[in-house]
């Protein structure tokens, strides 16, 4: 528990450090490059742990203590007095083009920085599953389109795919989208089928709340695990009614079950019931009662017991590394990164209409947690995971709320109909409204977060 901490933490300081930088040196790159004067680059708000002055304008490079974003401090009228030989470098006298620019700097490097992370994990190889179907669920969208379990998919639209998780993206949009999708499968007698996979009926309330397997009605390769009891947790359901680390799951109530799938599916059905276990311990069968505890998930209940058994490795003949050539590479991330851009706004879109819950939404808290597995996992995945958050970072940022980047190039759009700037109220109301909805969305986002850890 202390080392997944230890972990979450120094992914998140790790995430959080690199983006911020990312973010604010676009600003800082193309504000110079315009002429414009940098007081302060700060990495983090508050006391300054570390602050250096360099450069002709004596630029202060601040890492400050709170490390939860950051800014770039620049000449400006609107902020202080403005020596008037030094009048030409400010913020506020450069032409609605140039401070547009630097207003979108932020975000786009954001962007771009997605574009290099994916471009070098895809050149670098990324581990996966060969794309061969392990179960369908039936009357789902995959068992109407015909799929089979042994089936092997070869493409999707006309995509090569040599992995299964390859355009996860691009059908996460399909489905979105209520689109039809092409796949073509060979199936275990070495015959090559075309089908026509209808999303027509996948809700986005689904899409928010599950994974997309789950949705289209798919898995991959499935292990068969044996219900032999490989791990007890204190203090639960299992624990107390006297499973034990090696005992094997015959039956529950009278039913014969021989995969740990079957048991698994019991209890999540019956939540606070009793059930009687038939298990197998050292030779000799033995009868147990135990009653599932009730968790949500999802938004609906299920039972849990709190035992596992251990899970097999994937096989050798079903692991696959997927690396593309730079070319390629760089072709795939730059589809990635829209295909990410769009579903960020489409889903945020479908929040605002009410189409699907809010609950999506995840905070400080979550982050750190995802950024401490993809740390342990190793540095692709670490890679892969700063550029989502790059992308929900570039984003956001867009927004048209004030004090935002977005909120900014909104003003400027008025600016440029109105053939003036927008009075200073106007600005100042609009900066109060920016602020009392960014307070409101962390708000939910840490509220989403504790919820999804009382869970």
């Amino acid at each position: 528990m202390l080392t997944q901490i230890a972990y979450s933490l120094l992914g998140f300081v790790l995430a959080i450090g690199i983006l911020v930088v990312v973010h604010e040196f676009g600003h800082y790159l193309v504000a110079k490059l315009s002429g414009v004067k940098v007081l302060r680059f700060s990495v983090g708000f508050g006391r300054p742990l570390v602050l250096r002055r360099a450069g002709r304008d004596q630029t202060e490079y601040v890492l400050a203590a709170i490390p939860l974003g950051g800014y770039v401090k620049m000449l400006d009228e609107n902020e202080g007095e403005v020596a008037p030989q030094e009048r030409h470098r400010a913020f506020n006298r450069q032409s609605l083009a140039k401070r547009t620019a630097i207003v979108l700097a932020g975000p786009g490097f954001n962007f771009l920085f997605a574009i290099l992370a994916y471009w070098v994990v895809f050149m670098a190889g990324v581990p996966g599953l060969k794309p061969v179907i392990g179960r369908v669920v039936p009357h789902s969208p995959a068992a109407v389109a015909g799929l089979r379990a042994g089936d092997e998919i070869l493409r999707i639209d006309g995509h090569r795919i040599q992995s299964l998780q390859q355009d996860r993206l691009f059908l996460f949009q399909e489905a979105l989208s209520h689109a039809r999708v092409r796949l073509i499968v060979r199936t275990p007698h070495a015959h090559v089928r075309t089908l026509a996979l209808s999303l027509a009926h996948v809700r986005a309330q689904s899409l928010s709340k599950g994974r997309l397997s789950e949705v289209l009605g798919f898995y991959g390769w499935q292990p068969k695990l044996v219900p032999r009891i490989a791990e007890v947790i204190a203090h639960t359901p299992a624990a107390r009614g006297g499973l034990r680390v090696g005992d094997v799951i015959t039956a529950i109530d009278g039913r014969a079950v021989s995969g740990w799938n079957q048991v698994a599916r019991i209890i999540r059905a019956h939540p606070l019931t009793a059930l009687r276990f038939r298990v197998r311990r050292h030779g000799q069968t033995r009868q147990l009662i135990i009653t599932p505890k009730v968790v949500k998930v999802g938004g609906q209940r299920i039972g849990q017991i709190g035992a596992g058994v251990k899970v097999p490795g994937i096989p050798k003949a079903l692991r696959v590394d997927v690396r593309l050539g730079p070319v390629k590479a760089f072709a795939a991330a730059l589809r990635d990164t829209w295909l990410m851009s769009r579903l960020t706004v489409e889903m945020l879109g479908k929040m605002l209409l009410l189409q699907i819950s809010p609950k999506g939404i995840s905070g400080p808290i979550t982050i750190a947690q995802y950024a401490g597995y993809s740390v342990q996992i190793g540095f692709a995945s670490f890679l892969m995971f700063l550029g989502v958050v790059s992308i929900s970072l570039g984003v956001l940022n867009l927004m048209p709320i004030p004090v935002l980047d977005g909120g900014h190039i909104l003003f400027y759009v008025i600016e440029w109909f109105k053939g003036g700037p927008v009075s200073e109220q106007v600005v100042g109301w609009g900066q109060r409204v920016g602020v009392t909805l960014l307070l409101g969305l962390m708000m939910l986002a840490f509220y989403n977060d504790i919820t999804r850890i009382l869970r």
